[in-house]
């Protein structure tokens, strides 16, 4: 899929006088941050993104439409920093939508094992004092957000939705201590920076909620289904709240069945598990 359909997809009709000065405003930024502009990674319907030298080393070049989605990623950037547990934020420009960020060379794409993500999901959630400061949505909202998107697909029906947003609802009437969420912290969403540096995640979110959200992808992918287990290893290897994140899973398996179902994926038994 082209970008001018992939923006249009996302962001609508309005979209396309964007995509039509993307050339120009490219080359603005590469003669501003002294790059070679390279090609396009394939995936992303909120930004296009692009391989880049400067100085001949390589880093990530990242516009978007939307300025203040722009905006909000690198002031997340900035935020978890000291972490290492993100990409470098090396450069911004608010009114181009633009981030310049550092490569990560690494594998791409994999989970790692349980001891491995509750180390990163510790880095980012104990890094700032004020989470409320950088985020610029509450899991709420978010939750809202998301919810239209999804519909009965297949052996998902509408019923299994609805008990999905009831216990979501649940959960957030009786809501715990709060941190600064990566929001969309899925297996494509993870580099693997080497044992020095461990994993690092890319294109977060400003997020406010509980911890055990950011957890919900890498349990209800479990391999062959295997979700309880996936779950209660990660428990033993964290500090997350037992009670919650088994709430959230359950919550969001309806939802992560139809986005699996849409990509062609096994949905194994997150159903029954989301039933449970």
């Amino acid at each position: 899929m082209d970008v001018a359909t992939r923006m249009r997809n996302r962001f609508g009709d309005g979209v396309l006088a964007w995509t039509e000065a993307l050339p120009a405003r490219l080359a603005r930024l590469a003669a501003r941050w002294d790059l070679e502009v390279g090609e396009a990674f394939a995936d992303g319907n909120s930004a296009v993104t692009l391989r880049v030298l400067r100085g001949g080393e390589p880093a990530v070049l990242k516009v978007s439409p939307d300025v203040d989605f722009a905006a909000e990623q690198a002031e997340v950037l900035t935020a978890w920093s000291p972490t290492g547990r993100v990409p470098r934020l090396l450069a911004a420009d608010r009114a181009e939508g633009a981030l310049l960020m550092e490569h990560v060379d690494g594998t791409e794409g994999t989970w790692p094992e349980p001891a491995g993500f509750a180390a990163l999901l510790r880095d980012l959630h104990g890094a700032v004092d004020d989470p409320a400061a950088v985020a610029r949505r509450h899991l709420r909202s978010k939750d809202y957000e998301d919810f239209p998107r999804f519909t009965p697909t297949g052996p998902v029906t509408a019923a299994h939705l609805a008990r999905a947003r009831e216990r979501r609802v649940a959960l957030l009437a009786r809501e715990a201590p709060l941190v600064l969420l990566h929001g969309d912290l899925h297996a494509a969403n993870l580099v693997d920076g080497g044992p020095d540096r461990g994993v690092v995640a890319i294109d977060p979110k400003a997020v406010l909620g509980e911890p055990e959200f950011d957890a919900v992808d890498y349990v209800l992918d479990a391999p062959g289904g295997r979700v309880e287990q996936r779950r209660d290893a990660l428990l033993a290897a964290s500090d997350l709240d037992p009670e919650r994140l088994d709430g959230w899973c359950r919550a969001t398996a309806a939802v992560i069945a139809v986005s699996r179902l849409r990509r062609g994926l096994p949905i194994d038994g997150l159903l029954a598990y989301g039933d449970g």
